[in-house]
């Protein structure tokens, strides 16, 4: 009589629910994507404030800001296709201890993603982007 196929209800059924998944896993999915992104950007800022303490020991100052040439490593700015542009900061030096920001900002984004401020010779906080008011990550 009939055949064994399904019937028109039930694929509209499949096609509902898997439209309903799709709907909830993407956005977790780019917001995996983005945090995977996100530990280029703590690698360079770690590689740039490792490069300020030596200049720091070497010359009893910080550079001048943003003079990457001065920091005897590869410009992250110089290089193609990549995700974030990179600065820092001299913010004072107060009794023999450096202060210093370094700020990694998404590029197309006008939001900060992560930024190390250095509070003094060993302490430091390393914000990410939900607290600078940018995306979560």
């Amino acid at each position: 009589m009939y055949g064994k196929g399904f019937t028109l209800l039930e694929l509209l059924f499949v096609i509902i629910i898997i439209g309903i998944l799709i709907t909830v896993a993407l956005p977790q999915y780019m917001a995996a994507i983005e945090k995977a992104r996100s530990v280029e950007a703590v690698i360079n800022v770690g590689a740039i404030r490792v490069a300020l303490d030596r200049y720091w020991y070497q010359n009893g100052a910080l550079p001048v800001d943003d003079n990457f040439a001065t920091l005897d490593i590869d410009n992250s700015n110089a290089i193609a296709n990549r995700l974030y542009t990179y600065s820092f900061k001299d913010n004072g030096t107060i009794s023999s201890k450096r202060q210093y920001s370094v700020t990694a900002t998404r590029i197309n984004n006008v939001d900060t993603w992560i930024k190390w401020t250095q509070t003094d010779n060993m302490t430091g906080k390393l914000t990410r982007s939900e607290n600078l008011g940018g995306p979560i990550i």
